[in-house]
């Protein structure tokens, strides 16, 4: 085995942090060799670059993290790679994870293929990008708003965002413990099912004959771009002829995670960050922090880092929002319950991929809006739920941006959503 094989030796502007060396993928494919009985058969993965990777910077796509290097992989990296798979390199991403376009002021932006004003979307933008240009066969994520869902549906390919805490989350530089999870870009569902089983060790469950149940949430479907419309109701129109599906009331779900959102992240990123930068400075954590965010190079980010600096969550504020997710998750359950769903579904994001540049802001149905929280819009509540989400791209003309719709399950039945989505992706190609 070549290792130069494995290597991307035309990489894309914007896509990668760091490639493996040689010498790095020679060291993997000796570990494999045992098991391997067909070379052409071994399969790639690309690796975000807040997920550590033995002996490649773990940065967060920030150039003052580049001295973390860890010397083992993150658990779910370690599952692939005991699984045959090698890894190519890890991938550009919004700077710290704090972020939705992937706009990276140290390593540059990362485009969307065949758009290449517009962004391939974040916080996982380059592992996106490497799954939909061909570089290699997966690639993983990390989620905290919709940072796998919202680039999976911008590039047009498949992303797994697993409940949260169902994969192990350790190894990975994050921003939120009751949000935060790994998880999956693929070019086809049955790529996803089978990382899903590596990393678990639980198979998709059993189809079953029964017509599904989907929540169609009435507030999700609301004030679209005309081009994400037009693609989502033929796809729900198709959708309708194999399965039951159910307008909901999802307003008071939403109502309570709305001020959840940013005390619970500015709280738990000031504390995972601090312990990051800590051990990377050699600095005590509250010092670690400061230096962060002197020195990340995307303003964007800076400005958050130093807006908690400046005006720090109160213990309060971060309780009160605790207890809302809390109430808002036994509230979802309940409505899955109530009207029997199998699982939502719902546009990913309100609108295709924006353009580069948009400075935070972009035009929606004639109207600045801010990017973050118009992105963010369908994506987030799922996340604080910390329910799976399986994003779905639909059939657009080769010429249009790619569309994508979001299939929300029950916590933990995560399992079932990949057979659910089976039957949709089916449904919805048709």
């Amino acid at each position: 085995m070549q290792p130069s094989q494995y290597m991307i030796t035309q990489p894309t502007d914007g896509v990668w942090t760091e490639l493996a060396s040689d010498q790095h993928l020679q060291l993997q494919l000796d570990a494999l060799k045992p098991q391997i009985t067909d070379v052409a058969a071994v399969p790639t993965m690309a690796v975000k670059a807040n997920i550590g990777v033995a002996g490649l910077a773990r940065s967060a796509g920030s150039k003052v993290l580049e001295a973390d290097r860890p010397v083992v992989d993150a658990p779910v990296v370690a599952a692939l790679k005991t699984a045959g798979y090698v890894v190519a390199g890890t991938t550009n991403m919004h700077e710290l994870a704090f972020g939705i376009s992937s706009e990276n002021a140290d390593y540059g932006p990362v485009r969307l293929p065949g758009h290449p004003t517009r962004s391939a979307g974040g916080s996982s933008g380059g592992s996106s990008v490497a799954v939909a240009e061909g570089s290699v066969d997966i690639a993983l994520g990390t989620d905290t708003g919709g940072s796998v869902s919202i680039p999976a549906s911008h590039c047009g390919i498949y992303g797994l965002r697993p409940s949260t805490g169902r994969w192990p989350g350790a190894g990975v530089t994050g921003l939120s413990w009751t949000r935060d999870t790994a998880g999956v870009f693929a070019r086809n569902l049955a790529q996803l099912q089978v990382v899903d089983a590596i990393i678990t060790g639980q198979s998709a469950a059993k189809h079953s004959a029964e017509r599904l149940r989907l929540g169609v949430p009435t507030q999700l479907l609301e004030a679209l771009d005309p081009h994400t419309e037009q693609v989502v109701n033929l796809a729900l129109e198709k959708l309708e002829q194999h399965a039951v599906l159910v307008e909901v009331d999802y307003a008071p779900i939403l109502e309570q995670l709305t001020d959840a959102e940013q005390p619970v992240v500015l709280w738990e990123s000031r504390r995972l960050l601090a312990s990051v930068a800590a051990q990377t400075f050699d600095m005590a954590p509250q010092a670690g922090f400061e230096h962060l965010a002197k020195h990340v190079g995307s303003p964007d980010v800076a400005s958050l880092l130093h807006a908690e600096l400046a005006n720090p969550v109160s213990p309060d504020s971060y309780a009160s929002a605790q207890r809302s997710i809390m109430q808002a998750r036994s509230g979802y359950d309940q409505l899955l319950a109530k009207h029997k769903l199998d699982a939502l579904v719902f546009p990913t994001t309100p609108a295709p991929a924006p353009l580069l540049g948009s400075e935070g802001l972009v035009e929606h149905l004639g109207e600045p809006a801010p990017i973050f929280p118009l992105y963010t819009r369908n994506t987030a509540q799922g996340t604080m739920l910390g329910a799976p989400m399986l994003t779905l791209p639909l059939p657009v003309p080769s010429h249009e941006l790619p569309v994508g719709v979001t299939l929300q399950g029950a916590r933990f039945e995560d399992r079932q959503l990949l057979t659910i989505a089976a039957k949709v992706d089916a449904a919805c190609s048709a």
